[in-house]
């Protein structure tokens, strides 16, 4: 993993306390962590239309069967897949600027969450080989999200401490107890998380009928920010 850190502060804040004066200072600090994902979740959808409601319904859920088939070679745990319900509507055409009914639409969404990022090209072609209507929706996480977005927090913390030392220390002064911390922004919002920092992948949905060649894809980086805030007093 590498990590990128910046820094910024915010002010050096005089002010009394009491009877006797109290030099404060007020620092921010910012920490970064970009780490490669280990896995994906997918949306996969299955839709057909039919002159009867009935035979674009009953084909969908067959293709919605077979592409569950797939699912469950590559992700054993039924956590990891969420099944819609079968949504139903007209279709129509234009027709010389008129709408022309043409049939009845089926569709019906698999949410799925493949844990082993490595497999995703071997699932994706057996998908392609299914009537699978899309593959949509491909968004990367990681296994250990939490513990990484904490391990952020405090090295934010850490470069608002050291920020604050290194202005003491250009002032001749000595840093002294802690006031307060915060990972909150003076507004009240959170500045924490995971940012997709790019990345490519290509569907080739319409190679289906020559089998497929699943994605062609470059892992999408994932990036963990923070930033801190702290204040401490000065002692001269």
């Amino acid at each position: 993993m590498r990590t990128f850190l910046t820094t910024s502060f915010l002010c050096v804040i005089l002010c009394a306390c009491g009877h006797a004066p109290v030099s404060k200072i007020q620092v921010s600090g910012q920490a970064s962590m970009k780490v490669v994902p280990d896995m994906v979740e997918l949306s996969l959808k299955a839709f057909n239309v039919r002159p009867a409601m009935k035979d674009a319904v009953k084909q969908t859920q067959a293709d919605i069967d077979q592409i569950l088939a797939v699912c469950r070679k590559y992700i054993p745990g039924e956590e990891d897949i969420k099944v819609s319900n079968v949504a139903t509507d007209k279709e129509y055409e234009d027709h010389r600027g008129h709408s022309v009914l043409v049939g009845y639409s089926a569709r019906q969404i698999l949410e799925v969450r493949l844990r082993d990022i490595r497999q995703i090209e071997s699932f994706t072609e057996e998908l392609l080989a299914t009537r699978i209507n899309s593959i949509e929706n491909i968004r990367y996480n990681h296994s250990k999200a939490d513990s990484i977005q904490r391990v952020v927090n405090l090295m934010a913390l850490s470069d608002a401490k050291a920020t604050a030392e290194k202005m003491c220390g250009q002032m001749d002064v000595r840093l002294g107890k802690v006031l307060f911390l915060s990972n909150y922004a003076p507004n009240g919002e959170a500045t924490g998380g995971m940012v997709p920092t790019g990345g490519d992948y290509e569907l080739n949905l319409e190679n289906k009928s020559f089998g497929g060649r699943g994605f062609r894809m470059s892992a999408e980086i994932l990036e963990f920010r923070d930033v801190a805030f702290a204040g401490f007093e000065i002692e001269n």
